[in-house]
This record gives structure tokens, C-alpha cells and sequence, in this order.
């Protein structure tokens, strides 16, 4: 979007929405503004980012291994009660999208796998299977987590307090699953692990 937007709440000048941004937050007051058919509307709060050492950061391209050059303009931290993990959306140089999730110093990236390519019936249960492509995959955590925080822009509207079930499934050759279920919807990721050594400023 080419147009100057400000904040419906503040009036606060907001960023050069992206192409495939829904999501922004106000850096001015704080707020979560969501884009519907060309017009803003106040979503709620972005919430309060906590300071954490972080491997990846907004704005900051990083090499991400054999992956390339990734630079991140969202941002969301989820809370799973024992800890949090962050979540970061972005680009690589060549322009393709990919989520990268970094918990405890784990760092995977990922894509957003298309409805046709869902796996039919996977349960979330520990030990549960599922298939994506001709691989299999096995269910090795399943957690409920929440939305604490979110920074940036966003393909998708997020709310803060939003819980999801997810369940990660382990794959041949460092490939991973993930499928999240929350309150009227669903989503499924396919990636790999990146080993955290070789995530460093480009």
C-alpha cells in the first residue's frame, strides 16, 4: 500500500504497510490495527514485549544457514506457561515469506502449507501421525500456548490473549510439522531446524 496511514486510535503516523500486511502495531500508543477492505480499524492491544535476548530482530536482515538472508517485520512472543517462544514473519532476499520460531535457542523456519496440502485426520496427541508430501511425521509435543505480545506487520489479524493448541511433529532429515487450532481456525507449517550457530547479523 503506497498511501500514508496513521492510527485510528492516535492519529499517530503507522509504517508503509506491506504487501501482504493485515496486521500493524501503533509504535505511538500501543495499539493493534488491523486493515479491512482498505480501511483501519483498532483490533486492541499489541501488548508488552518483555526485553529478551533475542537472535533475530525487526528490520535486521540475519543469515539464517543454508537458508539465506531473512529479515523479520513481524514479530509475536507466545506464552506456553513454562516459558515463551518467539515468532517471527519475514522475508528471505529473493522475497519468498517464512515464519522463524526461536524457543530456549531452537531456531526452525518455516511456511504456511496451503488448505489442499493439510494433513486429513492428524490428531494432537503425543505419538500421533501424520503424512505431508509422502513424509511422515510424528507428534512429539502438544501444548496449549498464548498470545502475549506482537510487534510489526502481520499477514493475519492476531489478538493478544488468543490461545492456541499446537502439536509439533518430528519428521526425517531435521523436517518438522506444526499444526495450531485455536477458536475458529486452523493452520499448518512445514519447515526444517536451523542449527542457531550459523543465525548471524548478514
Amino acid at each position: 500500500m503506497a498511501e500514508a496511514r496513521t492510527c485510528p486510535n492516535c492519529g499517530a503516523a503507522l509504517p508503509r504497510l506491506l504487501a501482504h500486511a493485515r496486521m500493524v502495531d501503533c509504535g505511538f500508543c500501543g495499539s493493534s490495527v488491523m486493515l479491512e477492505d482498505a480501511a483501519l480499524r483498532v483490533a486492541g492491544e499489541a501488548g508488552t514485549m518483555l526485553d529478551a535476548p533475542e537472535l533475530i530482530g525487526l528490520g535486521r536482515a540475519v543469515e539464517l544457514g543454508d537458508e539465506g538472508v531473512f529479515t523479520a517485520t513481524g514479530h509475536l512472543r507466545y506464552d506456553y506457561g513454562r516459558g515463551h517462544w518467539d515468532e517471527y514473519h519475514g522475508a528471505l532476499l529473493g522475497g519468498a515469506l517464512l515464519w522463524v520460531a526461536v524457543d530456549e535457542g531452537d531456531v526452525a523456519v518455516q511456511t504456511a502449507l496451503p488448505r489442499e496440502r493439510w494433513p486429513r485426520g492428524a490428531a494432537f496427541r503425543l505419538g500421533a501421525q501424520a503424512e505431508v508430501g509422502g513424509e511422515r511425521f510424528t507428534v512429539d509435543e502438544v501444548e496449549n500456548a498464548t498470545l502475549t505480545a506482537f510487534r510489526g506487520q502481520l499477514p493475519e489479524p492476531v489478538a493478544v490473549g488468543d490461545v492456541h493448541l499446537y502439536a509439533n511433529f518430528s519428521g526425517e532429515r531435521g523436517m518438522i510439522l506444526s499444526g495450531e487450532r485455536w477458536a475458529g481456525g486452523e493452520a499448518w507449517f512445514l519447515g526444517r531446524w536451523v542449527d542457531p550457530f550459523r543465525v548471524r547479523p548478514a
